[in-house]
Parts: structure tokens; C-alpha cells; sequence
């Protein structure tokens, strides 16, 4: 039968919850032929079948998908996107994907079960070229290797680097103001009072914004942005780790506290781990990260 590999995917479709929070988010579609349940299942399989889009449904056999959803056949380009519009226009499209991520991080064999998964979240921003006629602001992209018109993403993994949540920035967005922004979103998605250590990279650099956090209940990880203090040599020791695959990694690491200025003319002491790493040519370098002193963890 054509497509009936799709089956396949039903299970790990089910693990993700999305048509039970789905259900619960936007209730029901309007009375017709098609509905809730049968519209993301036709846009996942679709998707999976190679045609994420609503005018991808022109080159799939609409009988043949329809088997699997178990209808005659499958909805054609002009409902997919009157139905879709509709739960576009109800503006819950956060709520989903705040459901999603709730259910993801309290489902079976993840935290709600004594798992870790929100123990440690990573967060980071990823640019996506836009294409459309406004006037947008550049930003350097990766891809590209130069500055184009794009908006950015700020994508939230879990403690296994599995998607979490994906919020759309307005285009000029930094990603401390992002971060700042996303908080109370990861307080709901946690569920409780823990101190969750939030990882990211230079780009989140800021002082105000790592005070902020920590008073919110958040620990910091990150890279340190700009020039640092020499850390005497006497303070570096030899540090040991066995990962998850049992190979034991060393190097040599000092464990140390700096007190960062805020605008205010206060301070912001955070624990900062150095270590000495080699570059090209053979000398010696030192590469630094800065978890908070509150909330203390060990190096992992």
C-alpha cells in the first residue's frame, strides 16, 4: 500500500503529545468534514512524506494518504489552508507550544519520572534568511558566512539537547533581551520552584541579565565575553571526568569567583572555571566559563 510506512510513525507521534494538547489548546475546528486530529496528522505525514507545505498536497496521491488517515482521501490545498488559517487566527499558537513543551519535560521515562530533562536547559539563537519585502535589519549568518536580512530564532533544549520550545524574535532582538523575556515561559514549563541552570553562549552576555536570573531562580552557563584576569598559575590543578560512554576526560582547571560591574556600581559574583587548553602552534591557552556561585553545581 502506498505510504503505509507513515504507520511507522504513529508511535513517536503519540510520545509527543500533539493532539492531546492540540485538543486541549484549541478545543475543536469549526463543524466540517475534516477535523482537529485529522488536519495535524495530515500536515505531520505530509511532512514526513517530503511535503511540509499545503501545495505539497498536489503531489501526493490524495487516496493514498487518505488510507492512512483512514478517510476516502486526504484534504486538498484549499482546506489545509482555510483550516490552518483558523487556528492561526485564534493567536494560541503560544499556548501550544508552551503545552508541548510541558508535556515533554513531565512526560513518562523524562522529569516527571525521576528523570533530569529540566535540570539543565540550553538555550540559542538561530538566524533564518528572510525573504519576504519589508525592510529588516542583518545579521550574520553562519550558513551564509555574511550579514543578510534575517530574523532569529531562540530555540530551548533540555538536558539531552532534545528540542524543547522555539520562540520567534522580532527582527533586532538581542538574545539577552530574549532570554530576559523567556523566563517566566520556562517557570511555567517547569512547574515548580527549582533552580534550573540555563546554558548559552557569548551571545547572552550580561551582567544585569545573570543577576536577573539568579534572583528569579536560575543559574547561568556560559563563555566569558572579553578580556579576563590572568589566574595564577598555583591555582590550577588536574581535573578528571568519566562521561556518559565511560572515557575519562582530563585537563587542567582553576576554580575561581569574579566580581563583574553593574550599571548601578554594584557587583555581580559569579564562580568562574578556567582552563588551560592547546592551541595551534603548541602554546598553551586558557578558555574560561562562568556558571553563578548561587545554586552551585559541579563541573560536568
Amino acid at each position: 500500500m502506498p505510504l503505509a510506512g507513515l504507520f511507522l510513525a504513529l508511535p513517536a507521534l503519540e510520545a509527543t503529545g500533539l493532539l492531546a494538547c492540540a485538543k486541549a489548546t484549541f478545543s475543536a475546528l469549526p463543524d466540517g468534514f475534516y477535523g482537529l486530529e485529522t488536519m495535524l496528522l495530515d500536515s505531520v505525514l505530509r511532512a514526513l512524506a517530503g511535503e511540509p507545505r499545503a501545495e505539497g498536497a498536489t503531489r501526493i496521491d490524495p487516496a493514498a494518504l487518505g488510507r492512512v488517515l483512514g478517510l476516502d482521501r486526504a484534504p486538498e490545498v484549499r482546506t489545509i489552508r482555510r483550516k490552518i488559517s483558523h487556528l492561526a487566527q485564534t493567536g494560541k499558537a503560544g499556548e501550544l507550544l508552551t503545552a508541548l513543551a510541558t508535556h515533554h519535560l513531565h512526560s513518562p521515562g523524562g522529569d516527571g519520572e525521576g528523570g533530569d530533562l529540566a535540570a539543565v536547559l540550553y538555550v540559542d539563537g538561530h538566524v533564518r534568511a528572510y525573504q519576504g519585502g519589508k525592510k529588516i535589519g542583518k545579521v550574520h549568518s553562519t550558513r551564509l558566512k555574511f550579514p543578510t536580512p534575517a530574523t532569529e530564532e531562540t530555540w530551548v533544549s533540555d538536558a539531552h539537547g532534545s528540542p524543547v520550545l522555539v520562540v520567534m524574535a522580532k527582527p533586532g532582538t538581542a538574545l539577552t533581551g530574549e532570554l530576559r523575556a523567556l523566563l517566566p515561559q520556562l517557570r511555567t514549563i517547569i512547574g515548580d520552584s527549582r533552580r534550573v541552570l540555563v546554558g548559552f553562549d557569548r551571545g547572552g552576555w550580561s551582567p544585569a541579565l545573570f543577576k536577573h536570573m539568579n534572583e528569579a531562580g536560575f543559574d547561568v552557563l556560559t563563555w566569558r565575553k572579553g578580556s579576563t584576569a590572568d589566574v595564577p598559575e598555583d591555582r590550577f590543578t588536574e581535573a578528571a571526568h568519566v562521561d556518559a560512554h565511560g572515557q575519562t576526560k582530563t585537563w587542567n582547571a582553576a576554580d575561581t569567583a569574579v566580581d563583574l560591574p553593574l550599571a548601578t556600581g554594584e557587583a555581580f559574583r559569579m564562580r568562574q572555571i578556567s582552563r588551560i587548553v592547546p592551541v595551534r602552534g603548541g602554546q598553551p591557552g586558557r578558555s574560561t566559563s562562568s556558571p553563578p556561585t548561587p545554586g552551585y553545581r559541579p563541573v560536568r
